[in-house]
């Protein structure tokens, strides 16, 4: 837990502990999104090697901004492109006190199949989908807390046919 400074609020630190300890206990911290779904995740991600399909999934509603590369037995399937919200608070709110670029490093490194995390920006994403690639952007907002439509740099990535895997855009 050092991404925490010493005097954050212990509800900081204990929603740590929780996803730390879940995953020691190989359990996904939120049951709510298809890692919580194991059984049924597989069988898609199988279904999709079968297929020999180009798989890119499109998801949302964790209000973080993710890129994963979809694996099964070892193998690559796909790539994911999680939205993050346009005003809604996401991970930042619940480690308040902490650098977010860190916690996004960490996440990353502690993961296999993550490529790119942002958990503190506010924005959309835009999905372009041509023969040569589906290429992502996750545009950042500038703010949220007055009326805008400012943007300013976000992060790009795509997956080539066949690849299967993400590369930068």
């Amino acid at each position: 837990l050092d991404w925490f400074p010493p005097d954050a609020p212990d509800s900081t630190k204990n929603y740590a502990r929780q996803g730390i300890a879940a995953a020691k206990a190989g359990l996904p911290y939120n049951l709510d999104n298809w890692g919580g779904y194991p059984a049924a995740r597989s069988r898609l991600l199988q279904a999709a090697q079968g297929a020999d399909v180009n798989l890119v999934v499109v998801t949302g509603d964790s209000h973080n901004g993710w890129a994963f590369d979809l694996a099964e037995d070892n193998k690559p399937v796909g790539v994911e492109f999680g939205g993050h919200s346009v005003t809604s608070n996401g991970l930042e709110a619940a480690t308040r006190g902490t650098d977010p670029a860190s916690i996004a490093r960490a996440l990353v490194m502690a993961s296999k199949e993550l490529r790119w995390a942002d958990t503190s920006n506010r924005g959309y994403m835009h999905l372009s989908l041509t023969p040569e690639a589906a290429t992502n952007e996750w545009v950042f907002m500038d703010t949220v807390k007055t009326l805008s439509s400012a943007t300013k740099p976000g992060h790009r990535m795509k997956v080539r046919p066949g690849r299967k895997v993400l590369e930068a855009a």
